[in-house]
This record gives C-alpha cells, structure tokens and sequence, in this order.
C-alpha cells in the first residue's frame, strides 16, 4: 500500500506551531475513539495555519482550540437540531441522526466548516461532512483528511463539494503567527 501524503507547499517560513502533541494522542471523543489518523498527521506535519489558501484546521493549542471552537460552533446549532427545528438545508448526505454525532474541526474563510461523522468510521478515520449552514447543505466529502484535500483541490470534483467556488482550491499551507 503506497503511503498517503498531502503535497502541501508552504508558502512561508515563520515557525510552525504544532499545538499540544501529547493532547492530540490522549484525547478521546465520548465513544472512545481518537482523533483520526490522517488528521494527527496533518497536525504533526504542518500544525497550525490557512490550508488550501481558506481553510483553518483547529488543532490541540491554548488559543483557537480545536475543543472551544468545536463547541463554540456546535453550540448555534445543536439545541435546534436536539428540538427538530431545523433551519439550514441537511441534504444531501445529512440527515438530523447525523447531525447530531458531527464534531466540527475546521473552518473556511468563506464560510464553509468541515465535519467529522465521529461515530461513522473505518479504521482510524471518521468520514468527513461539509456544510456553509446556508445554501449547499451537508455534504459527505471523504473518509480521510487526505481524500477531502483532493477532493477539494481536483479540477473536476470541487464542484460537488463547494458548489459557490469558482476554483479549486490550491495545495498549500499558510502558517499562521498565533498573537
């Protein structure tokens, strides 16, 4: 089996901030598991910082958590959700079940936020969701971090998942000086 890489070119030289490294092997969701394979490896290999020149991965830090942003964005929509009042588009691929076990660990510049289906998985993965909470509803979009970045960055597939995109994105990385 080839081993899976994410070819992102860092666009600048400032130091990376890698967050809590022990904290991102320890933690465990309420089901137990951990965070997924490819995304510990993200963190590992690049850590904090604007990926696909849009998207802020939240990882284990002191500042912009993946913890208090993960609540912070679950909390404008959960009660809704629990209560069946449901004022965003959930199709295609969501459902209020799936709702209601999705963990948010990244957001968009443009508004987009990535999902994980933390009880859907394979192996050490969760499948990955993508919803703006407006107008492209809740998309499935891979199984891994690795299948969602080319997913997102393929000329003939971004369109499925960020139907409002003109183009794909780039494959790059942007660390980000933390203030």
């Amino acid at each position: 089996m080839q081993k899976k890489t994410f070819d992102l070119v860092i666009v600048n030289d400032l130091p990376k901030i890698h967050g809590d490294l022990k904290q991102l092997e320890s933690f465990r969701f309420a089901n137990n598991r951990g965070f997924p394979q490819s995304y510990k490896n993200f963190v590992q290999e690049y850590g904090y910082g604007l990926t696909l020149e849009e998207y802020i991965i939240n990882i284990p830090i002191d500042i912009c958590s993946i913890f208090a942003r993960a609540e912070f964005i679950k909390s404008t929509y959960i009660d809704d959700v629990m209560n069946n009042d449901i004022w965003f588009d959930i199709e295609p691929d969501g459902s209020l079940e799936i709702l209601k076990r999705l963990y948010p660990f990244a957001k968009s510049i443009n508004g987009n936020y990535l999902f994980w289906d933390i009880t859907d998985s394979t192996d050490d993965e969760f499948d990955i969701y993508i919803s703006d909470f407006n107008g492209i509803g809740f998309r499935k979009v891979a199984k891994d971090l690795y299948e969602c970045f080319d997913k997102l960055t393929d000329s003939k597939l971004f369109k499925n998942y960020e139907i409002f995109a003109t183009h794909p994105a780039k494959r790059t990385f942007e660390i980000v000086e933390l203030k």
